[in-house]
């Protein structure tokens, strides 16, 4: 076993990802710097289907940073064991994201960290982030991206096999019941953009990331591989398959609006 795992194992996969991917992070940890731009001061900060911490294992330190850098934290699910757990957030709120209960423009900022790839009916959950959402205020997305080649595989497996199989198939850590059905109807950089739009939020960037670590990871010879496909997905002309998408909206001030639609 020991000469495997050297050789052919994942000891053999962490060796060469050192030296085909040395600058790789974690998307999770990119997401909370992205999120720490928008904290340069005191906001309302609501965080969409929180679950039970914002980041991930390992991020506590940078978790705690965004709290404490907020003036309001808020935090709502409809998991609400996983609410009543979370780690970071100190007011949370048990309800669906299709109807949200807080009033007109209550947050400078709304998060939704892997979210969107379980939405039925996503416009809704949109229209009602936005309606929250304060003008002149950002609604920040980080979601699977049906593009990479991992969330494709993922999509066709749903159609193919029982449930049961596939969540053996899924190698994140996580437990049985933080894995929720997906649909991926918000999944794609034109899909984000026309769903914001049509609730009155203007995109502003759109980043990919690449996961980090290959799925493949338990036998070297196909890690070796699959760390090439990923640093391809890291270039200019290919980052668009890259395994998850960042996109930030910008919610138009009151006036904005109105002398855009007067000209």
């Amino acid at each position: 076993m020991f000469i495997w795992d050297e050789w052919f194992g994942r000891k053999m996969t962490w060796r060469l990802q050192r030296q085909i991917l040395p600058d790789l992070r974690w998307n999770q940890e990119i997401w909370g710097e992205t999120i720490r731009q928008y904290l340069a001061h005191p906001v309302r900060w609501l965080d969409a289907g929180c679950g039970w911490r914002l980041l991930g294992k390992d991020l506590e330190p940078l978790e705690n940073e965004l709290v404490h850098l907020t003036r309001l934290v808020v935090g709502i699910d409809l998991d609400h064991p996983h609410l009543r757990k979370h780690l970071n957030i100190r007011f949370r709120a048990c309800a669906s994201l299709d109807l949200l209960p807080f009033a007109d423009a209550s947050f400078d900022l709304v998060t939704c960290n892997m979210v969107a790839e379980h939405l039925p009916a996503p416009f809704t959950t949109f229209q009602e982030m936005s309606r929250v959402l304060a003008p002149g205020g950002t609604l920040l997305v980080h979601t699977p991206n049906r593009r990479n080649y991992l969330v494709l595989a993922n999509i066709v497996a749903k159609k193919l096999l029982p449930r049961s199989v596939v969540l053996k198939l899924v190698c994140d850590d996580r437990a049985i019941d933080d894995i929720y059905p997906t649909y991926y109807r918000a999944n794609s950089a034109r899909s984000l953009r026309n769903l914001g739009e049509s609730v009155n939020l203007q995109p502003r960037f759109v980043r990919f990331l690449t996961q980090p670590q290959p799925y493949s990871g338990f036998f070297a010879p196909a890690a070796f591989f699959e760390l090439l496909l990923m640093r391809a997905t890291m270039t200019r002309y290919l980052n668009r398959f890259g395994a998850t998408i960042v996109i930030a909206f910008h919610k138009e001030a009151a006036n904005a609006a109105v002398l855009a639609r007067a000209g």
